[in-house]
């Protein structure tokens, strides 16, 4: 098999952190490591962590915020592939071996990127959906070499941003048709009760226009995708919770 780093940004998360080990052991993926950079949590996380499996690799930083931690842990990865797991998420089984075979398969190809279901109270709430929660794919490690790493300016939408620059490069993206992330929606998300301007949709869209006026996007990258700029990026589901009760 080939390598997957998998990277995890933590502020404050330990009491996830025992099922957030189990969702990677769920796995079955044989040739892993997984990154976890503390970003300056007060919590217990680090003295869970000593005790943690032969595959998990702790990493402290002062807290910078989570596009700074995930490019800590991108820095320092050992793998061909990366890949992303917020400690409250959890992965489908299956997901890495399905997203690496997609990617050896399709070797022009730098994401493979399945579908979100977000979850509360152990139970599905919403139906699945394509969107650009980084936990959802996996990607080759050239892609950050090409596309620049997380920008750390920015508190929220680091995500967007990078999947805007993606676009814009021509990365070719797959797009799996099974569900491969579990985003828990619970009281302690960052995003919740934030508008789209707190969530920083508008510098995103503000630093793509000033790339272009400065000519460093070249179009013809994107055009060759054959693949528009909405189809790229994807729709989340507002409200997230829909009501669904559907056991996991």
């Amino acid at each position: 098999m080939n390598r997957v780093s998998i990277i995890a940004p933590a502020h404050n998360a330990a009491v996830f952190f025992a099922s957030w080990i189990e969702s990677i052991r769920a796995q079955e993926y044989e040739d892993m490591e997984a990154i976890l950079v503390d970003d300056g949590s007060t919590d217990d996380l680090a003295a869970l962590a000593a005790n943690g499996p032969a595959f998990l690799h702790y990493v402290r930083q002062e807290n910078r915020g989570p596009a700074a931690a995930r490019n800590a842990g991108i820095r320092i990865a050992t793998g061909e592939y990366v890949a992303f797991l917020d400690l409250d998420d959890r992965w489908a089984r299956g997901h890495l071996r399905c997203a690496v075979d997609a990617l050896e398969q399709s070797h022009d190809a730098g994401i493979a990127q399945g579908l979100i279901r977000n979850t509360a109270g152990g139970c599905y709430c919403s139906e699945a959906y394509r969107f650009i929660n980084l936990g959802a794919s996996v990607f080759r490690r050239g892609v950050f070499d090409q596309c620049g790493k997380l920008d750390e300016s920015l508190r929220f939408a680091e995500d967007f941003d990078f999947m805007t620059r993606c676009w814009e490069n021509g990365v070719r993206k797959l797009d799996l048709d099974t569900v491969s992330l579990l985003y828990h929606r619970h009281e302690a998300n960052m995003t919740n009760g934030l508008s789209t301007i707190d969530l920083g949709a508008v510098q995103v869209y503000k630093r793509r226009l000033e790339r272009m006026r400065a000519g460093a996007v070249d179009p013809e990258k994107a055009r060759a995708l054959r693949v528009g700029f909405p189809q790229y990026i994807g729709r989340t589901i507002i409200p997230h919770d829909q009501g669904i009760r559907e056991p996991i």
